[in-house]
């Protein structure tokens, strides 16, 4: 097939990684690499469903558009579903899907694909690190080493603790198989009681919530965020979890209600919180998440790793061989 016929496939901000691609050059593809700066407070805004209107494109990304019929982008711009007549399928290099929001690709006929799972057990393992800095209190140790204090203080132990997880998809059964390893009972909550997994002790309905946050120490939200599971664990679910129950949040913010959750922290209901999501990003410099001193908190920063982008791509080219030979993709999203 001549270079002008070849299929255009258009990244955006891929090019510090465009080694990665050369596998492309087998195929009866055209790649472009092209630039579109997003701030991460639009980001935030598109998870929360707070968008609308269009964004301001180049020329080139114009034209682009227009020829394209495969994307490799985290984040185009919003109203891009309009600009790009020929598109036929997106990977966006994620896990969840909803920083397109407000793009038109989720209400086409676009095929829209993520990474599915490949990085679900690294957010497994930023789930670990804040319930492990809580129960082994980190941040307190931190302050005493920074005085030369030597002041013992009691640790907890997550062996024979009760974990609850929401939402057993993909990062749910990871966090599973780790929590067996040390020893945990492990319940999980997902939309349908179904579908248990071998690392899963009981297995609960979104209906029966609040029946498995009551016998939880620790709870682990890793849930997809969506229209149905925003505010999923509110003042009610909260008040049903154990006086001193830990909650881990490495879904989305917008999936546990945060005025909520600060009552319960302030009020001592909750032992404590591990957060890495928040219904607003960056969170804001005042909020008072930032100082309460039973929270430990990360800058969405689980999969911020050196091995993401290359991992995501070499994803995308193994789903963009299967496109060109006409086999099923993988990790497509199903919108029905």
């Amino acid at each position: 097939m001549t270079a002008q016929h070849r299929q255009l496939v258009v990244t955006l901000n891929c090019t510090e990684f465009v080694e990665h691609f050369a596998a492309c050059s087998a195929l009866p593809v055209e790649v472009r690499h092209l630039k579109f700066d997003i701030p991460w407070q639009e980001i935030a805004a598109r998870r929360s469903g707070q968008v609308s209107g269009a964004d301001a494109v180049s020329d080139e990304l114009r034209a682009a558009f227009y020829e394209a019929e495969v994307m490799f982008a985290f984040a185009p711009p919003r109203g891009v579903a309009q600009l790009a007549p020929k598109l036929r399928w997106v990977e966006t290099p994620a896990t969840g899907y909803d920083q397109l929001n407000g793009t038109g690709l989720l209400e086409s006929e676009v095929t829209v694909t993520t990474v599915g799972g490949l990085f679900a057990g690294t957010v497994a393992e930023q789930a670990f690190a804040l319930l492990l800095s809580l129960t082994r209190r980190s941040s307190e140790f931190r302050a005493l080493q920074l005085v030369s204090t030597w002041k013992p203080l009691p640790v907890r132990e997550l062996e024979e603790m009760t974990l609850g997880i929401v939402g057993l998809g993909n990062i749910g059964r990871a966090v599973a198989k780790r929590a067996k390893s040390f020893g945990m009972r492990v319940l999980a909550a997902r939309r349908v009681a179904e579908g248990m997994g071998r690392d899963v002790d009981a297995i609960f309905s979104f209906a029966q919530l609040k029946e498995m946050l009551s016998q939880a120490d620790v709870v682990i939200v890793s849930v997809t965020g969506t229209a149905e599971t925003t505010n999923l664990l509110d003042s009610a679910e909260l008040a049903a979890m154990k006086p001193g129950a830990l909650l881990i949040n490495v879904a989305r913010g917008i999936v546990v209600n945060e005025t909520a959750l600060l009552a319960a922290l302030r009020s001592g209901h909750l032992g404590g919180a591990g957060l890495d999501v928040f219904a607003r990003e960056p969170l804001p410099s005042d909020h008072p998440l930032w100082s309460l001193p039973n929270v430990i908190l990360t800058p969405h920063v689980a999969i911020t790793t050196p091995s993401r982008m290359p991992r995501a791509i070499t994803h995308f080219v193994t789903n963009l061989r299967r496109y060109c030979s006409g086999e099923p993709l993988q990790d497509v999203v199903n919108r029905s």
